[in-house]
């Protein structure tokens, strides 16, 4: 029946967004009785190192709202064309188009929202989509009221949708909450954003949000503006629904600067507006062309890809623990517990796009077989590229593809430099005052090489399809010999000895510009 179109990304946008936001979900979701009725969220420039919003916060979701949310995750990759023209990091048109193009056809309805509302039907034997489902064809838009934030944030259980629901039905005459505050039309109230149902023919019709607006606030009243065009009236539903927003105003969110807020200019994109369409934009809306991960919280999640990957290269523990030790003393020493380490590198990888090459340059041949193994267990399908200049690694393994180091820089997303002790065993002890064998010697400085040279030439060498800089894995890089030189190249955080791995991108601050530089000429290629 409809198709409820919101978006964000993982971060603290305003205040406690993590419970409102899950309030919101829980709420809608419990007001759909439609087989086809969905919740798509954009997730929208979250850090690839992060998971989505939604995942970050499924554990307080229920299952209702987990089997009809869908996730499309915009990369940061994917903004960067436009950072150049915004101060923001989300952009509302780019999301909820990206998330219109998606929708399913099925549906008769769109309906915009946000992250902080609560949907409750007049009518208590009434869903929303039995609402939406007898109306006729229109525009329509509900008043939005306010819940001080201390009901919703002392008195709200966030999975509990129908007693939340069944509260704001009784606060919200005991607490006097419903004013309906009007606006100039076509914005028939104030806040108009928090419901704007329209018909999903229509959106496609006017080509969606304008995605020209990229300074934020009013994306809704332009909305309204040119369907009100396109319509000939606003219709509203306050006899049916009332709308509930979870204040939030203790903190002021990143778009909200009090008078010095970067806004859209409204004569432009409100007053002025003659045409409900946007040629300019009729076959490019949404980016109907690129590829758009989709991510359901009801199969497939993280955590199982997770469990997966370890579990295919790993075989549980045989004892309840076992010691490493970080004395200085041991500073020269490189032996690591690979079982131990593997987690924490699958934990690095595994929200990046399931395509991606990664390049592993390293000494030990059992980190790059098991890493291999869990690779794919994950479900990633780009290769583990690996160059012909590391010796003793098995390059036959499954999914890794061997080339010229040079040649391999250019087609890679994101590396895993391996520091590790060639001939170690895997149930040798670790960290005891081991000594190192020339191979050993001859295989680390082979891998520092490489380290060196694509850290300092990462700008020239990225793929052409990329503008951001590429990820750098540094494992057994904590508390040993190769620990300032990763962190010289590497911005990386101070990470436990326990973790064994330090993660993070090339540094660009200008004290490193020289070294980068007279690297560059020591180790021309």
């Amino acid at each position: 029946m409809f198709s409820v179109i919101i978006y964000g990304r993982n971060d603290s946008h305003g205040y406690n967004l993590h419970k409102r936001a899950a309030i919101s979900f829980n709420a809608i979701a419990e007001v759909m009785s439609d087989p086809d009725d969905e919740i798509l969220f954009v997730d929208y420039n979250t850090p690839d190192d992060h998971p989505t919003f939604p995942e970050a916060i499924q554990d307080t979701l229920t299952e209702k709202a987990k089997k009809v949310l869908r996730i499309f995750r915009v990369r940061p990759e994917q903004h960067v064309h436009l950072k150049a023209r915004t101060h923001l990091v989300a952009l509302e048109a780019q999301s909820r188009n990206v998330a219109l193009r998606r929708s399913n056809p099925r549906n008769r309805w769109i309906l915009y929202t946000n992250t902080d509302m609560l949907l409750v039907p007049r009518d208590e034997k009434q869903s929303l989509s039995d609402i939406l489902g007898e109306i006729p064809d229109g525009f329509y838009q509900v008043p939005r009221f306010e819940l001080p934030e201390m009901l919703w944030e002392a008195a709200f259980d966030r999975k509990d949708a129908v007693g939340n629901i069944a509260k704001l039905r009784d606060w919200s005459r005991r607490f006097h909450l419903n004013q309906v505050v009007h606006n100039f039309m076509p914005m028939r109230y104030d806040a108009l954003g928090d419901f704007q149902a329209a018909l999903r023919e229509d959106m496609f019709a006017i080509h969606g949000f304008d995605e020209e607006m990229l300074l934020g606030w009013h994306c809704d009243s332009n909305l309204a503006a040119r369907l009100a065009l396109y319509r000939g009236s606003v219709d509203t539903l306050v006899d049916k629904v009332f709308g509930y927003h979870c204040d939030h105003t203790r903190v002021a969110a990143a778009n909200n600067k009090g008078r010095q807020t970067k806004m859209n200019d409204q004569d432009r994109f409100i007053w002025d507006v003659s045409t409900p369409y946007l040629p300019d934009q009729a076959e490019n809306w949404g980016w109907p062309e690129m590829e758009i991960e989709e991510i359901r919280l009801d199969r497939d999640t993280a955590f199982e890809r997770f469990s997966a990957g370890i579990s295919a290269a790993l075989e549980p523990a045989a004892e309840p623990y076992r010691t490493t030790n970080l004395e200085w003393h041991l500073y020269n020493d490189l032996t690591y517990d690979l079982p131990h380490t593997l987690p924490f590198v699958c934990d690095q990888v595994l929200t990046y796009p399931r395509n991606s090459a990664l390049m592993f340059v390293g000494t030990r041949p059992d980190f790059l077989s098991r890493f291999a193994v869990a690779w794919r267990a994950m479900g990633f399908t780009g290769p583990i590229l690996v160059p012909r200049e590391c010796e003793g690694l098995p390059l036959d393994t499954p999914g890794v593809e061997a080339g010229p180091f040079n040649d391999l820089l250019r087609r890679t997303d994101m590396f895993i430099f391996e520091f590790g002790v060639a001939t170690q065993g895997i149930n040798e002890p670790v960290r005891t005052g081991r000594i190192l064998e020339a191979i050993d010697e001859k295989r680390l400085k082979g891998v520092e090489r490489l380290f060196r040279q694509a850290a300092a030439r990462e700008e020239e060498t990225r793929p052409a399809h990329r503008r951001l800089s590429r990820r750098f894995i540094g494992v057994n890089v904590i508390y040993n010999r190769f620990w300032p030189l990763f962190t010289d190249y590497i911005s990386a955080n101070i990470n436990p000895f326990c973790g064994q791995v330090l993660a993070g991108n090339p540094r660009i601050d200008p004290t490193m510009k020289g070294k980068v530089l007279r690297l560059r000429g020591r180790y021309a290629i």
